[in-house]
């Protein structure tokens, strides 16, 4: 017989065990809250697409399409396979949905958020998996800023509702088709004339993604791109303006935020108003929670109508680990409140009727009949970490009453049955 084997997880994912389920909860609450507070409505995206709207989506010169994507090819005769990819992010499948079940046809502008797993090939590190979880905010129809600012809002109040403390938002703007081609001319030609002091990355990038060259992290280049041609004076008057009106939001709700002409996305569909939120200690961002901006090409580039779009996604791992950091906790759970103790079969049928008033008066209560002894029962409930304890035994039963122990502090008292479910509820909702 072969020998038992001890299997483990694949490198790069993990299980979220039940001591960080609090923070998730905390994290996934907040987010439909302030989601349902805007408006926006929540649809679950397949966890895997056709490879195309990533590639065309995404741009091919970028790091996801290049080498993070995980591919599947579906099975059949070989000029019938089609190729799809596990979900990078969310923003393409977002489109993709919004083009194909006809929410063009909906009352403008449509707002989408999404939470779950997204899927990326990178070396596995603290806090960076191959299995990470997303949560992804998506408004189209509306080329205003108030929809650049409804996006930014948002994020923010999600971080802020959740506990985190001292953090930032970043803003730039790229412009437009028609005059980030000016300043692009100008980007190549600096990286051309400092094509010696450039990593390779950049080098690579001076052709196929000058913009990208500005996201890079290597050290020498950002000392070099610090001196770079500055992106919002080669704004067309359009552009400017709508991202003046974006500001005006901020300033005007208390929003802060700092100016960074070298902020960019790392991917191809973003135009104009770009932002990131980081921690304000975080002067590189080197982990930046929130990424977002507008894209007002890319519904178009998946084969939709003219749309205009924007929005942002987060790292909800990162979330939940700065929350822990920060010394936040959530709080706590109902769990279980009370436990029914029943000794006796004389005591099961009012022990049943206790618990339907019990669970009928939005109390958690649990009750599963049994012949064990009352210390045994006690271990149980103890087990569970309820607050009380309600015990009926063959005498209680007959004179239609009830003990009731509380399990923290050992105290008890008799009580009549048709009280109880009034007198708990009360002392719940005393201790909240």
């Amino acid at each position: 017989m072969p020998q038992n084997k001890t299997y483990q997880t694949a490198r790069g994912v993990r299980d979220i065990l039940p001591a960080e389920q609090p923070y998730w909860q905390l994290l996934r609450k907040t987010c439909e809250d302030v989601m349902e507070s805007i408006g926006s409505l929540r649809i679950d995206l397949p966890t895997f697409e056709n490879v195309e709207i990533y590639t065309r989506g995404l741009g091919t010169d970028t790091d996801i399409v290049q080498k993070g994507m995980y591919l599947l090819e579906s099975r059949g005769e070989k000029e019938d396979r089609e190729t799809y990819a596990l979900r990078p992010e969310g923003t393409a499948g977002a489109v993709r949905a919004y083009i194909q079940d006809g929410m063009g046809s909906w009352p403008q502008p449509v707002k989408l958020y999404y939470m779950g797993p997204m899927f990326r090939y990178d070396r596995p590190q603290k806090g960076r998996y191959r299995e990470f979880y997303q949560f992804g905010f998506e408004i189209f129809g509306d080329n205003s800023a108030k929809s650049d600012y409804l996006a930014i809002m948002s994020a923010w109040q999600i971080l802020k509702k959740v506990g985190l403390k001292d953090i930032i938002v970043y803003a730039n703007s790229i412009g437009c088709p028609e005059c980030r081609p000016k300043y692009l001319a100008k980007l190549k030609k600096f990286l051309k004339d400092n094509k010696g002091k450039l990593c390779e990355d950049c080098i690579r990038r001076t052709e196929s993604n000058p913009l990208r060259a500005l996201d890079c992290k290597v050290e020498s280049c950002q000392k070099l791109f610090s001196s770079v041609p500055n992106i919002l004076d080669s704004l067309c008057s359009e552009c400017s303006t709508h991202f003046q009106n974006t500001l005006e939001y901020l300033d005007y709700f208390g929003i802060r935020y700092d100016l960074d002409p070298k902020l960019v996305r790392g991917l191809d569909y973003y135009s104009r108003s770009v932002f990131e939120i980081a921690e304000i200690k975080d002067k590189e961002r080197s982990g930046s929670i929130v990424g977002g901006g507008r894209y007002d090409g890319l519904v178009e580039i998946l084969g939709g109508s003219a749309t205009p779009a924007v929005g942002y996604s987060f790292g909800m791992d990162r979330v939940v680990e700065m929350m822990k950091e920060q010394g936040i906790k959530p709080p706590k759970k109902r769990g279980v409140e009370v436990c029914i103790l029943q000794l006796g079969e004389k005591a099961k049928d009012v022990s049943k009727k206790i618990y339907d008033m019990l669970s009928g008066g939005d109390v958690n209560v649990y009750f599963v009949p049994s012949n064990d002894s009352l210390r045994a029962q006690m271990r149980q409930a103890s087990k569970l970490g309820a607050t009380y304890a309600v015990i009926i035994g063959q005498k209680e039963a007959f004179k239609d009453e009830i003990i009731l122990r509380d399990l923290r502090n050992s105290s008890q008292e008799t009580l009549q049955s048709k009280d109880i479910a009034e007198e708990i509820k009360k002392r719940l909702n005393a201790e909240i």
